[in-house]
């Protein structure tokens, strides 16, 4: 048992140690940039308040949803706080990361909630002012698929609605937010 902690020290020791020059492509490659691809999420930066659900006849959760670009300009970042509950009074926030990735070449969004979800989403890009968001989300142990829609009303004013599957795997609307620019 004392060899296999040593073994496990030495190789984390090693690992931390190696340096990112060691494993850098050719010095010819230039420095790398943030993708153009991220300048679709750019609708998003700022500050919004966001009430969910949308509908007057329902209680609805309010929240504020601040999105900047960070990590060398790499990423956007996103952290909503709501600050009326529709539910028991327990307010959930959520903290987000909105990317490119260059591999798989869609936009992508992972998202992890204070009440436990989660979300991992992908999208190819807008299409006539709709954002069509699809992954999963994981909740209260159980992965689901997810579907979200943004559809931007103008620069200051979005909508979404979001979609898990039905008996019969379509679509079914089960939350709708209105989102605007503060």
């Amino acid at each position: 048992m004392k060899l296999f902690w040593r073994s496990l020290i030495s190789l984390t020791v090693t690992l931390s140690t190696i340096n990112g020059g060691a494993m850098a492509q050719p010095k010819d490659l230039e420095e790398s940039q943030p993708p153009p691809e991220l300048s679709s999420l750019e609708y998003f930066q700022g500050s919004w308040r966001c009430q969910q659900p949308a509908a007057p006849d329902s209680p609805s959760g309010i929240f504020t949803w601040r999105v900047k670009r960070d990590l060398n300009n790499f990423w956007y970042l996103g952290n909503a706080e709501e600050i009326k509950s529709s539910n028991d009074g327990k307010l959930i926030n959520s903290r987000e990361f909105m990317g490119y990735n260059t591999a798989s070449k869609k936009l992508v969004r992972y998202v992890v909630v204070g009440n436990g979800n989660s979300y991992n989403l992908t999208a190819s890009d807008w299409q006539d002012e709709k954002l069509v968001w699809e992954g999963t989300i994981v909740r209260m142990g159980k992965s689901t698929p997810l579907r979200q829609e943004i559809i931007q009303n103008n620069q200051d004013k979005f909508t979404a609605t979001y979609f898990i599957p039905d008996d019969e795997g379509n679509w079914k609307s089960v939350v709708n937010e209105t989102c605007e620019r503060i």
